[in-house]
């Protein structure tokens, strides 16, 4: 893990959730994911576990978007507050991310 990975990790940590994994490396409880992004810059992502395609009662494809939007852009806000420079990436996506440094 780079320094720059760890370092917004950890100030995320401070207000939100990490992403948890079982022993498979399946997401098995949402929340933000942090891995090297491009020119050393962190990559931030909210992951949600595989929806169970049986559930009569899951959340629409939809609706998963619109929440990893949200949090993603909740984790930009949390960022920022602390002086990181952010840049915004994949809205209305399935899949939206930020990349980050630190000052």
């Amino acid at each position: 893990m780079t320094e720059t990975v760890d370092a917004a990790a950890r100030v995320l940590f401070d207000s939100h959730r990490p992403a948890s994994y079982n022993q498979y490396g399946a997401c098995d409880a949402a929340g933000y994911r942090v891995d090297e992004g491009r020119d050393g810059m962190a990559r931030v992502s909210h992951v949600v576990p595989n929806a169970d395609l049986m559930d009569p009662n899951r959340p629409s494809d939809d609706a998963l978007a619109e929440e990893r939007q949200r949090m993603v852009w909740e984790y930009a806000d949390t960022l920022e507050a602390s002086g990181w420079t952010v840049i915004r990436r994949g809205p209305r996506s399935r899949k939206p991310y930020l990349l980050a440094q630190a000052h």
